[in-house]
Formats: structure tokens, C-alpha cells, sequence
């Protein structure tokens, strides 16, 4: 049977000195000396048939006794597992190498726990994957999505992993986000339904990429009630229509906004239009916002004169958020003062709040594309086309836009008895 001895390297030294270990076969091959890798202080070891670290020794302070310990119990260690590798290769009829007894004696380096997937880290990474082919009004709603997560979950003390959501973690969100605890400020019943969205399509794209398993949302909408849309109605497009001598700041938003209105394009495609989607009688494009779907837009008259002062330069894009500022003013100008009563419904419509404006001050570039849908409505242009030039898959997000309002009761009414 082999025999493992332990010995100094120098056992005179006045410094700490390596320990190595004497592998005897005892089967007639020489024997191999193998390094352990530790060192020790001569005076701390027993040499001759006990070969150990001294433990017990007096003049021994506490720390060397623990230091000494420690030691005895990795030598021991590598002891066993080279009598163990020994024999299991002798039952195979094998000879071990000095190389694979070496081996068998360095230390053993634990591999690294898994990481475990967590959701705010993979959060950001599906923000950076949208990023590349979607809308940045649609991210800058997702990264909110985020920031509200991120501060929910600092309040509980409670580090976020993917088995936390659960029906009663989602009630404790949603009531947290419809409280404001985040900004001292109730939101909206349609605007926590929107969070809660978005952490739903979050959690299906994480489910999708197997870094948790499907997460039962049924049942996490928020109750709210549809805003009424606002739109411009015939007489106060007539009037953006027919202002000029505007700043050039002022008509560039002008011409782009009703370039939306003619054609229904969200700013983040009119804004890109190039030549190239231009078809003579329709242009066709992919909608940045859904990638999936391309859109058919028929070019009204109006639309062609504005199509050519985009190609030409002189109506040129400019940010989100400018065109948004400029074209209140433009309307402001254009008198578009009726009173129009903005209405937020709060804890699950239970709480209605109404606030009054001046038309002018809601004006937005969606308002341009609510103006679109609903003309076309108006126009009894069929559900599939104008599906099809908003590039919406589901009938009833267009329907939306469908809402019956006095002014297009009356439209509708006249043209239907000849009286206009």
C-alpha cells in the first residue's frame, strides 16, 4: 500500500519554509515528491512519525494555533485524496504519473455560483435591444416603466427577483403607483394601466428568452376609462390651414403637423419620410413604432404639395418636443380658444377630475393623427383602410378614435339629409 510522509524543505531555516510530501508506491517505484504549496516556521513543526504542525505548543499565541490548525487539516486532506486517487488507478491496473499526483494535490478552486437572472438588470437590457427599433416615445414610456420599478422596489428594502411577482405584488405596485408615493402626485387610472403594460410585456419577453418562467399576468390590467380623443374639427383645421406669414420656425410646424393630420403618421415617421417611400399615389413605409406591420397612406392633394416642400428641404424635421411647444402656439394664433374640458379618472374611475383649457393648450402632434383617424371616420372611409394607414393590427385600438362628437354628429347628419 503507498505511504504519504510530510517534510520541511529546510528544517533549519530561521524562516518560514515549504512543505512537501514523500509519495511512497511501496511497490517497488521510486518514490515522488510532490509540493503542497504551504509553508511553515520550523519551530512550529513536529517532525520525525508525527509530521504536524504544532497546535498545542507553549509560547504558541492564538492566532499561530488557529494558522497551525488550519494547515493540518489541508495536509490531511491532500493525504486522503492521494491514497484515494491511488487506489481507484491500481483497481484500474494503472500507474499514476507523477503529473496526475501533483494534480490531485493543488488546491481546488470551487467553481462560481450560477447568477441568478434578475429583472432590473434585464430590464435595461430589453430598453437597449427596443432602442434599435422602436419610436423614442415608445422607449421613453418603457424607461418610466423602469425608473417607477427601481424606486418601488428601494421603498420595500427588498431586492427584486422574478418570484416576487405575483398577484399581490402587482396590487401592492399598482395601489402604490395610483397613490403617488413616487412624486406626491396621484396618477392616472390609464396611466398605471400603461406601467403595468409595459412590465407585462417585459415579463413576456423575459419569459421568451428563458430567464424566468412564464409569469401568470392574467388579470394585472388596471381598471380605467378610454379619454375622450381630441381631434380638430373641420373648421379649426380650416383655420391652421389658411394662417401665414409665420416665422419659420413657426410654419415648419405648421407644414409638418398638417402634413400628420393629411396622412395620419406618427411624428417619429413623418419625420423620416424619404423619397423612397413615396409611390406616386400612396406612400408606404414600416411605422417605427411596429416593425412588423407596413402602413398604406393615400396622398391627399394637400399632402402632395407638403410631401414636395419635405423633398425640397424647406420643411425639414426638428424635435418631439419643439414641435409640440411651436404647434400650441401656431393653433393659439389660429384661435383655436373653445374651452375643452380635459378629464382624468383616478383609483379605478371611482375619482373623476375636470380641468378646462383652451383647445390650443392640449394640441400635440398625436392630435394631428387623432385628426386623421377621426376625419376618416367622418368621411366613411372603410374600418380596414384606415386600419391600414394608421398601420394598426388590432381593429380596436383604431376604433378608439371612433368617438361620436356634436360636431361630427352634425357633419355626418347633413351630408346624410343633403343639407349641406
Amino acid at each position: 500500500m503507498a505511504t504519504v510522509s510530510f517534510h520541511l524543505k529546510d528544517p533549519k531555516s530561521a524562516k518560514p519554509t515549504a512543505v512537501f510530501i514523500w509519495f511512497n508506491p511501496t511497490n517497488g517505484q521510486p518514490r515522488i515528491r510532490l509540493y503542497t504549496g504551504e509553508k511553515i516556521l520550523p519551530a512550529h513543526w513536529t517532525g520525525a512519525d508525527v509530521q504536524r504542525a504544532n497546535e498545542k505548543a507553549r509560547g504558541l499565541d492564538e492566532e499561530t494555533r488557529k494558522t497551525n490548525a488550519r494547515l493540518n487539516k489541508s495536509l490531511d486532506r491532500m493525504s486522503a485524496r492521494l491514497l484515494a486517487f491511488w487506489g481507484d488507478m491500481r483497481a484500474e491496473g494503472k500507474l499514476p504519473s507523477a503529473e496526475q499526483l501533483r494534480a490531485v494535490i493543488e488546491p481546488q478552486a470551487e467553481a462560481p455560483a450560477p447568477e441568478l437572472p434578475r429583472p432590473l438588470p434585464d430590464f435595461v437590457a430589453w430598453l437597449v435591444r427596443l432602442e434599435r427599433e422602436n419610436a423614442a416615445n415608445t422607449i421613453k414610456g418603457r424607461r418610466s416603466t423602469y425608473r417607477h420599478l427601481v424606486r418601488f422596489t428601494q421603498s420595500s428594502g427588498h431586492e427584486l427577483d422574478y418570484a416576487d411577482f405575483t398577484r399581490a405584488w402587482r396590487d401592492r405596485f399598482a395601489g402604490w403607483l395610483a397613490a403617488g408615493a413616487e412624486r406626491n402626485e396621484q396618477m392616472g387610472d390609464a396611466s398605471v394601466n400603461k406601467q403595468l403594460n409595459n412590465l407585462k410585456a417585459f415579463l413576456a419577453d423575459a419569459a421568451l428568452r428563458g430567464r424566468t418562467p412564464k409569469i401568470d399576468v392574467k388579470g394585472w390590467n388596471w381598471k380605467f376609462a378610454e379619454p375622450e380623443v381630441l381631434a380638430l374639427t373641420e373648421d379649426e383645421l380650416a383655420r391652421v390651414e389658411a394662417l401665414d406669414g409665420l416665422p419659420g420656425y413657426l410654419e415648419n410646424a405648421r407644414g409638418l403637423w398638417l402634413l400628420m393630420a393629411y396622412t395620419g403618421l406618427r411624428y417619429s415617421d413623418a419625420a423620416k419620410l424619404r423619397p423612397v417611400h413615396d409611390k406616386g399615389e400612396v406612400l408606404q413605409l414600416v411605422p417605427k413604432k411596429t416593425t412588423d406591420r407596413a402602413a398604406t397612406v393615400y396622398v391627399r392633394r394637400a399632402a402632395r404639395a407638403l410631401l414636395e416642400r419635405v423633398w425640397s428641404g424647406a420643411l425639414h424635421e426638428t424635435s418631439n418636443q419643439k414641435i409640440n411647444a411651436y404647434i400650441k402656439v401656431v393653433c393659439a394664433r389660429a384661435g383655436l380658444d373653445a374651452l375643452t374640458e380635459k378629464i382624468t379618472y383616478y383609483d379605478q374611475t371611482s375619482r373623476v377630475v375636470k380641468e378646462t383649457f383652451r383647445k390650443w393648450e392640449l394640441v400635440s402632434c398625436h392630435t394631428a393623427r387623432r385628426t386623421f383617424i377621426t376625419r376618416s371616420f367622418a368621411k366613411l372611409i372603410p374600418l380596414e383602410l384606415i386600419m391600414q394607414a394608421a398601420g394598426h393590427a388590432n381593429a380596436k385600438t383604431t376604433l378608439r378614435y371612433n368617438q361620436t362628437s356634436v360636431s361630427r354628429q352634425v357633419e355626418v347628419s347633413r351630408r346624410a339629409w343633403d343639407e349641406e
